[in-house]
């Protein structure tokens, strides 16, 4: 039994947890820390509650990117594990081809959100209000 709990692990770990999300993830912490540091740049002209409202709203966008990326990982493991239920048991007449669709759907959509927020966050710019 322990052997099949790890052989499932193993599939779900190959099938959620490619460089490709690490690959996204730290291009966002990459993106986050150039505009924490354009902020800083700016302090000196920036009153302090325009300061800390835009230093907020910085974390707030992290804070967001971490819940997506915490909704990707358990729709990627729920369809996986489904996904390895059907190949184990592809004889058997319940489980047909659809029998995943929904899990697939979810990890999708999860999937299509990070990257829309992605595209929209790398849209942020910091810019000084000409005088």
């Amino acid at each position: 039994m322990t052997d099949v709990v790890g052989q499932k692990r193993s599939f779900v770990e190959k099938q959620c947890y490619a460089a490709s999300v690490d690959n996204l993830s730290s291009t966002f912490q990459t993106f986050m820390s150039e505009r924490q540091q354009e902020l800083k740049t700016l302090r000196p002209e920036l009153t302090a509650d325009n300061y800390e409202q835009l230093n907020y709203a910085l974390e707030h966008f992290s804070t967001y990117w971490s819940q997506l990326r915490n909704e990707r990982d358990h729709a990627c493991e729920l369809h996986a594990q489904c996904e390895y239920i059907w190949l184990k048991n592809k004889g058997m007449k319940q489980f047909d081809q659809d029998y995943c669709a929904g899990t697939g759907f979810e990890y999708s959509v999860s999937r299509a959100k990070m990257i829309n927020f992605f595209s929209d966050i790398e849209r942020l710019q910091l810019q000084r209000e000409a005088q």
